[in-house]
């Protein structure tokens, strides 16, 4: 029995060797590791070891709330995508924002029509938020004759 114990732990060890890989210091775009001047000695974190984080204004983590939580697993961080940008359309001069929502996230659109005599820059009916902001600028533009 011990043999066999013995046996089994060597085998584990074998595989185990090598595809565990621990997590460096995250790098977090638009955010930072909460309390991270105290934990950067701590790093490389362990696999399953998790810290809080939060993002800088106008970004949001994917929980929608003020903190979010990254853990380190087997295939690096988790979530890969940690700070989003969160982009306000509260108000368009000369303009009306069609099914508008509180706040949109990067990559989402809203569609908006202009008063007669205005546009959106190009011409065109569709804001995207994107990690800058508004594409093309959330304003309503006098129309050159």
């Amino acid at each position: 029995m011990l043999l066999l114990l013995s046996v089994f732990l060597t085998v584990w060890a074998l595989c185990a060797h090598g595809q565990v890989k621990p997590c460096d210091f995250p790098e977090i775009k638009h955010g930072r590791l909460y309390e991270e001047g105290y934990y950067r000695p701590y790093f490389p974190a362990p696999i399953g070891k998790s810290y809080y984080y939060y993002c800088d204004e106008n970004f949001e983590p994917p929980t929608e709330t003020y903190w979010g939580q990254i853990s380190c697993t087997r295939e690096g961080w988790k979530p890969k995508l940690l700070c989003r940008r969160k982009c306000i359309l509260d108000y368009l001069a000369h303009g009306q924002i069609q099914q508008w929502k509180r706040k949109y996230y990067q990559g989402e659109t809203a569609r908006v029509t202009c008063q007669s005599g205005y546009s959106l820059e190009n011409g065109q009916s569709i804001l995207t938020c994107t990690e800058n902001d508004w594409v093309p600028p959330a304003k309503c533009l006098p129309v050159s004759k």
